[in-house]
């Protein structure tokens, strides 16, 4: 397997295979057909990443290839470092640690643990609820993994806005103390001055700078931008809008400033969101 990029790790999100939910009851599924492209995807950009993170797409109109399978022949087709994110809300606790369990028999490299968002009514399907929080939950995949004698490094996420405040700052300790080696970040690092120097600033103040991959988030044009912001709940600054009417090639640029200020200030690595599209690995990490 390629060796992490020394003092930089380099976490690049992957989509495992969808596929519509009206295709179960009519079309081919396809399934060997996308497995093999979402492989030879992921190929075309393993110089770019030292470990690939599948992500857990919620989306009630996509079914999806477990997170853990596809992180498995990521790994055992092409010898790349791969993760799956595994949601607590989505699975009662005996399920959840016997997934757990699952990724370390796969001997997998890295584990994310996840929240997981509301689901929508129109999902027909509802969260679960066995865990009080992500900590306690992190608590006892570490207790899982200690008896596994397993070396699989642990991830979690963080939200930014919310170091302003203790509780957030306690949130976030929580998190490591339970076993998490990195957090990843939400919201995106926008650009290399304002907003970097901001979540900069504000991971200094709380001592965790040295465990937070700041994210990446490639946006396509003004509209994208817009769209962003209402889905996901961010307050994007102004400047950004700016860069986005000017085109992709424009972003790229902006984020790949956002990438050398990360490399420069000593930042342990970054978290970089490919929105189902891998190849942007290589416009941005090359």
């Amino acid at each position: 397997m390629p060796s992490t990029t020394v003092g930089f790790l380099r976490v690049v999100e992957v989509f495992p295979p969808l596929f519509p939910v009206g295709s179960a009851d009519n079309a081919p599924l396809e399934l060997e057909q996308k497995l093999d492209r979402f492989v030879e995807d992921v190929r075309g950009v393993r110089d770019f990443g030292d470990l690939f993170l599948v992500a857990n797409v919620k989306d009630p109109d996509l079914l999806k290839v477990s997170t853990i399978e596809a992180a498995f022949v990521l790994q055992d087709r092409i010898r790349v470092r791969a993760a799956p994110v595994l949601v607590v809300r989505d699975m009662n606790r005996l399920q959840f640690l016997s997934s757990v369990v699952t990724a370390l028999s796969f001997e997998l490299d890295s584990l994310m643990v996840a929240w997981g968002d509301r689901y929508p009514s129109s999902a027909r399907a509802t969260n679960v609820r066995d865990f009080a929080s992500l900590g306690s939950a992190l608590h006892e995949v570490s207790s899982v993994r200690r008896k596994a004698r397993s070396p699989m490094r642990l991830l979690a996420p963080i939200d930014l806005t919310r170091l302003g405040t203790s509780q957030g700052v306690a949130l976030a300790k929580e998190r490591l103390r339970a076993g998490a080696t990195y957090l990843l970040a939400q919201p995106p690092t926008t650009d290399a001055d304002e907003v970097f120097d901001k979540h900069s600033r504000a991971l200094e103040k709380a001592g965790l700078k040295g465990s937070v991959l700041l994210n990446v988030f490639p946006f396509r044009d003004q509209k994208d931008v817009g769209y962003s912001e209402k889905y996901f709940g961010w307050k994007l600054p102004p400047s950004l809008h700016g860069v986005a009417s000017k085109g992709e090639v424009a972003l790229l640029d902006l984020e790949k400033e956002v990438v050398r200020r990360m490399r420069e200030d000593g930042f342990p690595g970054i978290y970089l969101t490919t929105r189902g599209n891998p190849s942007v690995a290589g416009r941005l990490l090359a």
